[in-house]
């Protein structure tokens, strides 16, 4: 009888992407990964950001803004809806030091996200302390980023790869506010960017989409995620629908990749190391190192 063959292990696997996928990353500048993390994975952070919805709206209540809690709606809804009442809006395009928190952390470093982003990285991670919670309101222009590269917005980064990790917190497609990437445009170099009058955002001189290039409009499940290259061209879409499109996203690059002067270097650290296994985070570590940032002062309301 033959002995069936049985094809061999790679001797060192960095992560949990194939060859295919890690080239598909290569070729376009970013992966959809599907279903890397289940539900209950995100509701300590969907449960932290709640909190935080829940703080706010007391306040307004407190301050007669609002006179309805709206505690029955649910977590697509409930914000928008006690804005609503007093013709409110977003007034940062993303949350970040209200949701600071373990719950976060556990996220940012749990096994099967950073099992992606070390496929990229040779199992050296990097987290650079750059997180967003946001939430994109119905017809919001402030959260509708236009197209750009991530490097227009961190000085000295193009010749070094950041990844970052974006996860959908609801169901995402073209009508509530989803991602758009151009594929392949990571590899044009970081390209002449402008801000926008009157506005928060940048957007590149030359528009990367005029000369009819692909457009890759992605549908996402809960769970799900995308990683992407810092030179990639993307944008998000206007929120065409009634419901809130919330996600979540953070920065990553290979140890001793060098940060410059990049805002959040201050709340950077190792996640995942072979090398430096001993300069590895946990949570007391991230905390340690938020308690003495300007950025728990510098980021509220």
């Amino acid at each position: 009888m033959t002995t069936p063959v049985i094809p061999p292990k790679p001797v060192d696997s960095f992560g949990s992407l194939s060859s295919r996928q890690i080239q598909d990353f290569q070729a376009q500048g970013y992966l959809v990964v599907r279903q890397v993390v289940s539900p209950s994975d995100l509701a300590p952070v969907i449960d932290v950001i709640s909190r935080v919805v829940n703080q706010q709206a007391d306040c307004f209540y407190a301050a007669g803004k609002i006179t309805n809690l709206c505690r029955q709606a649910s977590f697509e809804g409930r914000w928008h809806r006690i804005l609503q009442q007093f013709g409110g809006q977003n007034e940062v395009f993303g949350w970040h030091t209200t949701v600071f928190s373990q719950a976060l952390f556990d996220l940012i470093t749990h096994p099967a996200v950073l099992d992606v982003v070390g496929s990229l990285t040779e199992g050296e991670i990097q987290f650079n302390g750059d997180f967003w919670a946001r939430p994109k309101l119905p017809s919001e222009k402030l959260t509708t980023l236009p197209w750009h590269q991530d490097s227009a917005y961190m000085p000295d980064t193009e010749h070094h790869t950041h990844l970052t990790v974006w996860m959908p917190l609801v169901d995402v497609c073209a009508e509530n506010g989803t991602l758009q990437f151009i594929p392949g445009s990571h590899r044009l170099g970081l390209q002449p960017h402008h801000r926008i009058e009157g506005e928060a955002f940048k957007s590149p001189t030359d528009d990367p989409a005029a000369s009819n290039a692909a457009i890759d409009t992605l549908e996402m499940e809960v769970g799900d995620l995308v990683i992407f290259h810092n030179l990639v061209f993307h944008r998000s879409l206007i929120n065409r629908t009634e419901s809130i499109r919330w996600s979540v996203d953070f920065r990553y690059s290979q140890t001793n990749t060098p940060l410059g002067e990049l805002w959040h270097r201050a709340i950077s650290c190792i996640v995942r190391s072979r090398r430096f296994p001993h300069k590895v985070a946990g949570w007391d570590d991230w905390r340690a190192l938020w308690d003495a940032s300007p950025h728990k002062a510098n980021f509220r309301w």
